[in-house]
């Protein structure tokens, strides 16, 4: 197996080389995952629809929950079905985000549409944009890429947090230690003291 292909293996869905890795932390460990898979395993930190990450989580009045699992969405995302616009007006509507309502559906597309090139050998795209990457892909790309910074900052001031606790329990540890030979050192000076001014009690103790 090629060592470099295996480093870049999504560590969820197992494909061998996707087009981009993220790195998160998560439970004392990092993990490598495809754009898909690291937006699937964060999804109450971004809205399914938009695809902006939040900053601060949507107030209640202004966004919808998955009913199976944590994703939020703006309420100004959703768009419900036609069948059911009409009796969620006045309550609150069932939701399902696309990741739950469809076992299929991918955030990010691996595929990219395929630019064109003009007589003059310069490559171009149908509509005249210079990007070959689909629009909702890029967004998906940016979603994981802004979660995934946040996601290692927050581990790097959490690492911090503990080296500095060890390099004080070290600290505290080096202090115990010389406080404690401190004490031994008295315990035996005293005990000289004790045997050389009663002769008795040091031949007693030697016998």
């Amino acid at each position: 197996m090629n060592p470099e292909q295996n480093r870049r293996q999504c560590a969820a869905c197992g494909e061998p080389e996707p087009l981009f890795t993220h790195t998160v932390h998560k439970n004392s460990g990092f993990r490598q995952l495809c754009t898909d898979c690291l937006l699937k395993e964060h999804r109450e930190l971004f809205c399914p629809v938009c695809l902006n990450v939040f900053v601060d989580v949507p107030p209640p009045q202004a966004r919808i929950i998955c009913l199976n699992c944590p994703s939020i969405t703006h309420l100004d995302c959703y768009r419900p079905p036609s069948s059911s616009a009409a009796s969620s007006s006045s309550a609150t509507p069932s939701f399902t985000c696309p990741p739950c309502s469809d076992p299929n559906f991918s955030f990010f597309s691996s595929k990219f549409r395929p630019p064109s090139s003009d007589q003059s050998g310069e490559i171009n795209n149908d509509d005249g944009s210079e990007s070959i990457v689909e629009y909702e892909s890029a967004t998906a790309l940016i979603a994981a890429a802004n979660i995934a910074a946040v996601n290692m900052n927050n581990a790097a001031a959490h690492l911090k947090k503990e080296a500095v606790r060890k390099i004080l329990e070290a600290k505290l540890a080096k202090k115990r230690a010389k406080e404690a030979m401190v004490i031994l050192h008295d315990l035996v000076l005293k005990q000289k003291a004790s045997e050389k001014g009663n002769p008795n009690k040091r031949k007693a103790s030697d016998r």
